[in-house]
């Protein structure tokens, strides 16, 4: 059960009301998610505008998002957030194996040189809070900075969800399990 109730447009003010909108304009729905995260419809809206750039308008190559975003969902250990996004990491050919790979902390071991670039870029700023040149440079020479800069954008994103919603402890949508192990 969520720490925190998951808000009813009806109840809110004009404001939130907006801001609920919003984010159901943009999303098609509100989920869980945002239903709790509009119990401060200021920091949703805040929040959901930096979401709605990682999820929707990144020109990101889809393959390189969702590898950034299973991994920094995995290294918070977001059920949430690395369950809802298996269906973008299909979508994006990555693979039963490769999903196994970063669930089990295997990763970046077995990945073709460009999985593997993106992997270990977002393993190093999450575990040690900094990238190693070369690191950067192998990522760089296949996917340029301005990527780079998307990339780190996505990983903020979703990692920071993952935080929240594990802190506010928000259970998946009704009828779906857990797809993270430990």
């Amino acid at each position: 059960m969520a720490r925190v109730p998951f808000a009813q447009r009806d109840t809110m003010t004009p404001d939130g009301q907006q801001v609920w909108d919003e984010i159901e304009g943009s999303r098609g729905g509100v989920a869980r998610n945002y239903a709790a995260v509009l119990n401060n419809p200021q920091a949703a809206k805040a929040y959901a505008t930096l979401g709605g750039y990682a999820r929707f308008e990144t020109p990101l190559d889809p393959r390189v998002k969702a590898l950034a975003v299973l991994t920094a969902a995995r290294e918070a250990c977001g059920h949430y957030v690395w369950t809802v996004n298996q269906r973008a990491a299909k979508e994006a050919s990555i693979s039963d194996d490769i999903i196994a790979a970063i669930r089990e902390y295997r990763a970046p071991v077995g990945l073709d040189a460009k999985d593997a670039a993106v992997v270990q870029f977002v393993l190093e700023i999450l575990r040690q809070h900094r990238v190693s040149d070369a690191t950067y440079d192998a990522l760089r020479s296949l996917i340029g900075d301005p990527a780079i800069i998307d990339m780190m954008v996505v990983v903020s994103y979703y990692h920071g969800l993952a935080h929240l919603l594990q802190a506010l402890d928000v259970e998946l949508p009704d009828g779906v399990a857990s797809a993270l192990t430990y």
